[in-house]
């Protein structure tokens, strides 16, 4: 087990510890335009940073007009697929998509598409090619202060969720 972070808004964060479960995943798309990307395929994303949570809760925030919260909670890794710098995003996506397609789909499928619209379709083909292989989600350490963490299938990996912080965006200005 592992202690992670994620950053929300306040109002999801409070929805999130009654029920102790999140309810909505990363590709989100929010009321003023802005998205979060999900390149590694739909699930909850955490950091192990909470720091770099509160950067993410402070955007939430922002596009909410709720003030920012930080979540930690203990994760469950021992069937996360490992990315590390000699492994990392761009070779699980040629490998993941490789086994799924041949050259010839995937350059169809891709001058159908807008960037957008591959790098959601992509995620989602990660996604099932890590489920596939009995993985519930993605440890992805990018430096030694911060890990990424992906979580494919919540409900069994996150548990004791618990408010680490609350920031009040009216105060920063």
């Amino acid at each position: 087990m592992k202690v992670v972070f994620r950053g929300v808004e306040h109002g999801e964060a409070m929805l999130v510890i009654d029920a102790q479960r999140y309810s909505r995943e990363e590709r989100r798309h929010f009321i003023n335009g802005a998205s979060a990307k999900a390149v590694f395929g739909s699930g909850v994303y955490l950091v192990s940073n909470p720091e770099v949570a509160a950067h993410y809760a402070i955007c939430h925030a922002e596009t909410t007009w709720d003030k920012a919260a930080v979540l930690q909670q203990k994760l469950l890794v021992s069937r996360l697929f490992v990315l590390d710098r000699q492994y990392g995003e761009n070779e699980l996506r040629r490998d993941a998509l490789a086994a799924r397609h041949t050259n010839q789909e995937l350059v169809g499928l891709q001058e159908k598409m807008t960037y957008q619209e591959w790098l959601e379709w992509t995620g989602g083909e990660v996604r099932s090619f890590l489920l596939d292989k009995g993985y519930q989600g993605i440890q992805y350490e990018i430096s030694p202060e911060l890990t990424y963490y992906i979580c494919y299938q919540s409900d069994s990996c996150i548990t004791d969720i618990a408010l680490y912080a609350i920031l009040d965006l009216q105060s920063f200005e």
